[in-house]
């Protein structure tokens, strides 16, 4: 064999196990993190406006829903993320609703998107225990 065609296989083996070596991260979602207030207890306005506020000062496009649920998208590098964030006076949650250009196989996900719902899900703590 020559080592043209040897050096091939090596490089086509190669590819094809980076490939399939952990072709991304779980999915991270954060279920009922509890807001910790520094001052007298949040009412729902208080944590739906702490939540638009830590979410749009990161590039996030907050969209209510309804009451309690609101939608939180950002595109960056040519990708989309979108998560649906419940709330109530003492809880909230950030889960995985869509994605583009993200890899998402219905399990793991490419690792900037729990970079990014990370970032969202630590400002949003921040953000309403300082209110």
């Amino acid at each position: 064999m020559s080592f043209s065609r040897l050096a091939l296989i090596a490089f086509c083996a190669s590819v094809f196990a980076f490939a399939g070596c952990g072709g991304g991260d779980p999915v991270q979602n954060f279920n009922n993190s509890p807001i910790v207030a520094s001052g007298a207890k949040k009412n729902m306005q208080d944590v739906k406006r702490g939540i638009i506020l830590a979410g749009s000062r990161i590039g996030w496009q907050m969209q209510q829903v309804k009451p309690g649920t609101m939608y939180a998208t950002i595109f960056k590098r040519g990708s989309m993320a979108k998560v649906e964030i419940n709330y109530t006076a003492d809880t909230y949650s950030i889960t995985y609703k869509d994605s583009s250009n993200l890899k998402y196989d219905g399990n793991v996900i490419h690792g900037t998107y729990n970079k990014w719902v990370t970032h969202l899900h630590r400002n949003i703590r921040d953000t309403l225990s300082k209110m």
